[in-house]
């Protein structure tokens, strides 16, 4: 009893934290990269990504009208024209007739012992699978993009970088040039001049041709029409690592929020689904009720030899019957065994899903120690070449340091800052899918609460 009441208390204590889940606002790449936000909403209408999503809505909301359309009666109108001609063969005697026939109907499903009523939740199961799965494809593009943008930012700095390599081969090829000259140097020292730079300006091309495709890429993703350089910056901001955050976010989902995930809602969803199809499935066999209206109204003329004569003739029918198919050659047997082996499908599916995920989001708790050391490293590194940079720069002054020693410093400093900003933005990438996968994504109120809610 001790036991239950310690287990019992643990999964109140769990769901009170993940009902009050810690704000992550201001925590993620978008709210030091602010020029990120607004490419995160026009996703929400311009990527590809989302158009097939909110395709797939649509057509579900179609398939929706079709399932609702059982419990509406069904209305059917008919006309015609009639002509007949008849003859007797022992005489010469005919007749003929013609003239309009027209009239309406109307049916109604009368009983079906819940048939058509869970026929109609199955169908707005369905609408509500897909907006869940709209707002899953979307919470991965948001990651996307992110994760997308922040490279976009690696391959700036890595262009940078080229570039000014690329500058001091240059200068050190001329220094080359003028020593070969002035006969201070050989032929072979000026060839290994002039292969560093057609090296430097190999990397720098290769580098301008990665950064060109990876942009362009990035605009496909999210569905705009240009990105210029401007908006791609040449540093990650340092981001603080909060880890009490994240381990009440943990702990949180563990406990309860894994229940509030979407890809956790449509297996809830499609499970109540196939006990829906197997409700309606074990009454097929079962007697259907049925109600209808009808008016017709005939409008006949005959002639023949010795008459000629016109008929009006109008019929009004009520009536209630109903119909009973008593085998159906095992059909509604193998619709109940596909039910339930459906559910037993699905069930095997959510508690698969619900265990990886859980180990996932623990795997991304570790990570995230492990990206916030890496980082804290790469940016004492920084820090201590840049200092060693203006020290230099300060003994230039004092005529201490030629410029060759400081180029050569800064060159070295470039490579750290790539380095830094590469560890930034792994943490920042690891943070933003430990927060998205929790389901406490910021970037999910772009789109319509329909979606989520």
């Amino acid at each position: 009893m001790r036991s239950i009441a310690t287990l019992a208390l643990g999964l109140v204590t769990a769901a009170s934290l993940w009902a009050e889940a810690p704000s992550v606002d201001g925590t993620l790449p978008e709210d030091y990269l602010p020029q990120l936000k607004p490419l995160l909403q026009m996703a929400v209408e311009r990527s590809p990504n989302t158009i097939a999503a909110s395709i797939a809505v649509a057509q579900q909301e179609a398939s929706k009208m079709q399932s609702d359309s059982v419990l509406w009666p069904s209305v059917g109108v008919n006309g015609s024209y009639q002509s007949s001609y008849e003859q007797e063969s022992s005489s010469t005697s005919s007749s003929s007739a013609r003239g309009f026939v027209y009239g309406a109907s109307v049916s109604q499903p009368l009983f079906q012992f819940g048939a058509l009523k869970n026929s109609v939740a199955v169908g707005t199961l369905g609408l509500k699978i897909a907006e869940r799965q709209y707002a899953e494809a979307y919470r991965l593009l948001a990651s996307i993009i992110r994760e997308q943008y922040l490279g976009l930012i690696a391959r700036n700095i890595t262009l940078r970088n080229v570039r000014f390599a690329l500058d001091l081969t240059n200068v050190q090829m001329q220094a080359a040039q003028a020593r070969f000259d002035s006969g201070a140097s050989s032929q072979s020292e000026l060839q290994d001049a002039r292969l560093a730079v057609e090296q430097a300006q190999l990397d720098s091309d290769r580098a301008a041709e990665d950064f060109a495709y990876s942009k362009q890429t990035f605009i496909r993703l999210v569905g705009i029409d240009n990105l210029g350089d401007e908006t791609i910056p040449l540093m990650v901001p340092h981001p603080e690592y909060p880890p009490q955050k994240a381990d009440l976010i943990l702990t949180g989902f563990v406990g309860e929020g894994i229940e509030s995930t979407f890809q956790s809602q449509v297996y809830d969803m499609i499970l109540k689904q196939q006990d829906l199809n197997y409700k309606i499935a074990r009454v097929r066999l079962l007697p259907k009720f049925n109600a209808s209206v009808g008016y017709t109204y005939s409008n006949y003329t005959s002639l023949s030899s010795n008459s000629i004569s016109q008929i009006g003739l109008s019929a009004e029918t009520v009536s209630v019957g109903g119909y009973w198919t008593v085998f159906d050659g095992f059909a509604t047997r193998g619709a109940k065994l596909a039910a339930l082996e459906g559910k037993r499908t699905y069930e095997w599916q959510k508690k698969n899903y619900v265990d990886t995920t859980i180990d996932t989001i623990t795997y991304m708790r570790h990570q995230l120690d492990l990206s916030a050391r890496a980082m804290g490293l790469a940016e004492v590194h920084d820090a201590l070449l840049a200092a060693q940079v203006k020290r230099f720069r300060d003994d230039q002054q004092l005529g201490y340091a030629s410029k060759a020693v400081i180029d050569s410093s800064i060159l070295t400093l470039n490579a750290t800052e790539l380095l830094m900003a590469n560890a930034r933005a792994d943490y920042l990438s690891h943070w933003t899918d430990f927060v998205s996968l929790a389901g406490i994504d910021p970037a999910l109120s772009n789109i319509s609460p329909r979606y989520v809610h």
